[in-house]
């Protein structure tokens, strides 16, 4: 029987297809190359989030806070969703889809490009312009070139291995960390060793000025979801549950926090947070959100202090987060950031040896570094409330992992940038 890939392709099929679209890159190499002599306009920069789909996250800050006090700098945001471009536009600032002229145009001109991601734009327009990888987060979990599982160096066997080292050699433009003028940021020292191996950088490409969607937290406005909380429960403690994504690919299931087999049981768990005057509200990951409408189907009237939330419930999602009262999470680099603010975090690793087998490596050992009460099922999480045992992280810990958090990313990243 043919071995098949993980999208079902026979291998034979994958090395020919490999093998034209190596022939059809060597083509373009000339173009490429001409491409990285043309003068690129400092005061351009373009922003870029999430594979092109959403208008968020670390990049999302930056454009905001730049199109507002940097008036020398011209800003674009680019987008593969229409909806996104529409959005933008009806804050008065600059967007246009990826693939139009007009962005063709900007991205060949560019001086700086920042992203979340990666796979937002064509990378092949970006040779000579510097890149800025401001990432979805500090590492926990292994990323790109130290992650064995999702597509990083160590993720294949050893002819695919010899394959893709010799692509990206030939063709940089299809990897994001083999960007010339590549940079990322940080939230303090801890994170430097792992962002230079996952980036390949020198240490003088990581930039020592904290995440910019960190600043949200910090300069909430009222989101109207929180109202509408307080409004129906006054005086109740607001408590956000924000588990890291878990791609079926990898683990063959959709994660599911809300299972039986990790203890729950739905009247306890709404008796629980009436018992102690509290308001779950649940935010999976896009990647996962599909499960939260099943449970809504399930039993739709049992839900008032059991809340799922999406992208259409808040205006942005740091700004949302600053407002709640404690987080809960598992392996999420959320944790990271939200310590900063003070208030407390509990950790739900229900499925620790699982995600490290068929998800995500960790960096550093999590149970000797991760801060917080951990509880294994709901009802350890239950034991906890009860005890009332839940607190902010230490000093130690906040210096350890948010150093440079303070309310003041943006304009620190900005400054550093222009200052060169």
């Amino acid at each position: 029987m043919i071995k098949k890939d993980k999208r079902n392709l026979p291998i034979s099929l994958k090395i020919i297809r490999r093998a034209f679209i190596s022939l059809f890159s060597l083509f373009l190499l000339p173009l490429y190359y001409a491409i990285g002599l043309l003068p690129r306009n400092k005061n351009l920069w373009i922003f870029c989030s999430w594979f092109g789909q959403r208008y968020s996250d670390n990049s999302r800050l930056l454009f905001e806070y730049v199109s507002r006090h940097c008036p020398e700098i011209r800003t674009v945001w680019l987008s593969k969703n229409r909806d996104v471009v529409v959005q933008v536009r009806e804050k008065g600032l600059r967007a246009y889809p990826v693939y139009s002229l007009r962005s063709f145009a900007f991205l060949l001109r560019s001086g700086r490009i920042f992203s979340t991601t990666g796979g937002e734009i064509p990378l092949f327009f970006c040779r000579g312009t510097e890149y800025y990888a401001l990432w979805h987060g500090m590492p926990l979990k292994r990323i790109l070139e130290d992650d064995r599982h999702s597509g990083g160096s160590e993720a294949h066997g050893s002819f695919m291995k010899l394959y893709v080292r010799t692509a990206r050699k030939l063709f940089p433009w299809k990897s994001l960390t083999d960007q010339k003028n590549l940079y990322t940021v940080t939230n303090s020292e801890f994170f430097v060793p792992f962002l230079r191996t996952a980036f390949g950088l020198p240490d003088g490409r990581i930039l020592r000025t904290g995440s910019p969607r960190c600043d949200a937290l910090f300069r909430p406005h009222t989101e109207e979801l929180i109202e509408r909380i307080h409004g129906q429960f006054p005086g109740d403690k607001i408590i956000l549950y924000m588990p890291t994504f878990r791609t079926a690919e990898w683990t063959g299931e959709v994660f599911n926090p809300f299972d039986e087999k990790y203890g729950f049981d739905m009247d306890e768990f709404l008796a629980t947070l009436a018992r102690h005057k509290s308001v779950l509200v649940y935010k999976p990951h896009f990647y996962d959100a599909r499960f939260m409408q099943t449970v809504r189907q399930k039993d739709p009237e049992t839900l008032s202090r059991f809340i799922s939330v999406d992208d259409a419930d808040y205006d942005e999602l740091y700004n949302f987060v600053g407002q709640v009262d404690m987080l809960m999470t598992d392996y999420s680099s959320i944790y990271f950031d939200f310590i900063a603010t003070g208030k407390p975090v509990v950790l739900l690793p229900f499925d620790y040896e699982d995600y490290l087998t068929y998800a995500r490596a960790h960096y550093f050992d999590y149970w000797n570094n991760m801060e917080g009460e951990k509880a294994r099922s709901w009802q350890e999480f239950y034991q906890i409330l009860d005890a009332g045992t839940y607190r902010p992280v230490s000093d130690a810990a906040r210096h350890k992992f948010a150093e440079y958090v303070d309310g003041e990313c943006c304009r620190k990243l900005a400054e550093r940038i222009l200052s060169e």
